[in-house]
């Protein structure tokens, strides 16, 4: 593939994806995206290379950081597969770009901030090699220690959703569905979770292992993305099916409202309570 024009530095590489020789544990390619990522940038880079499994690439897609994340990719670059700096159209954009440039088996998405909870992760997550076309495990949330967030099922999924940084990706997937749907500026990996989690032949599998710490001041962490929830009803519809498309209508536009008239008399009740005892106690 010829490089963009639009590339401003990078270390070029041509794209593919090698087949793997026969007895050859599964690659893993590691797709890194970037913006003026600074020291969170080089804390995410050192993480990725203390792996300890040995069949993984790197790939930087770096969105045209104007801070020293350039630097720091020349700096490692002997380490580092391929890596590119120009502008893109965001966070899916860029996984894309690393999804067509990947050799790997399979793939996992990291952020500047995200890093492996050990130097084994990969080793665990892999061992033995996975059945299906997706496996994942948890994250730990942000700095409470917090485990997220278990087994899913399409009715949990429909209510909240596996990080990214939970899961490795068969790039079967990306061949038979294409990329993530950057119409969703914040959750497009969503989005692609419930086709996955709608189609048979993905087979999702759970493993009790935390991958990674899980940056809480990320963007899908500290926004929401309103086109994904003005069309989340119809995507649960088309990948999950009508069940639970009413499960979740159900859920939102019935039980959800009344939890919420419950918690709210109960809170008045008990603030009733405390301005009386205070006002006693005067």
């Amino acid at each position: 593939m010829p490089e963009s024009p639009s590339i401003l530095a990078g270390k070029p590489r041509e794209a593919g994806i090698d087949r793997p020789a026969a007895g050859r544990r599964p690659r893993v390619s590691i797709v890194f995206v970037v913006l003026n990522g600074g020291e969170a940038a080089r804390k995410t880079l050192q993480s990725i290379f203390s792996q300890t499994y040995a069949e993984k690439e790197l790939l930087v897609l770096d969105g045209g950081s104007r801070d020293g994340t350039l630097e720091l990719m020349r700096q490692n670059e002997q380490r580092i597969d391929y890596w590119a700096s120009e502008p893109d159209e965001g966070i899916y954009d860029a996984f894309n770009k690393g999804v067509r440039l990947a050799r790997g088996d399979w793939i996992y998405f990291m952020g500047a901030g995200d890093f492996f909870v050990d130097d084994t992760v990969l080793e665990q997550l892999l061992t033995p090699a996975p059945a299906g076309k997706l496996v994942y495990g948890d994250v730990v949330w942000g700095d409470t220690q917090k485990l997220y967030d278990g087994v899913f099922s399409k009715w949990k999924l429909c209510r909240r959703n596996i990080c990214h940084q939970a899961i490795l990706y068969h790039k079967d997937l990306f061949h038979k569905w294409g990329g993530f749907d950057t119409r969703y500026r914040l959750c497009a990996d969503w989005a692609f979770n419930l086709r996955c989690f709608g189609s048979p032949d993905t087979a999702p599998e759970y493993r009790h292992v935390a991958l990674a710490h899980f940056d809480l001041n990320g963007a899908s962490a500290i926004s929401s993305d309103e086109a994904f929830m003005a069309e989340k009803t119809r995507l649960i519809r088309t990948f999950l099916g009508r069940r639970y498309e009413w499960l979740y209508f159900f859920k939102n536009s019935i039980v959800r409202p009344i939890e919420r008239g419950v918690e709210g008399f109960l809170k008045s009740q008990k603030n009733r309570l405390t301005s009386k005892r205070t006002h006693r106690a005067k």
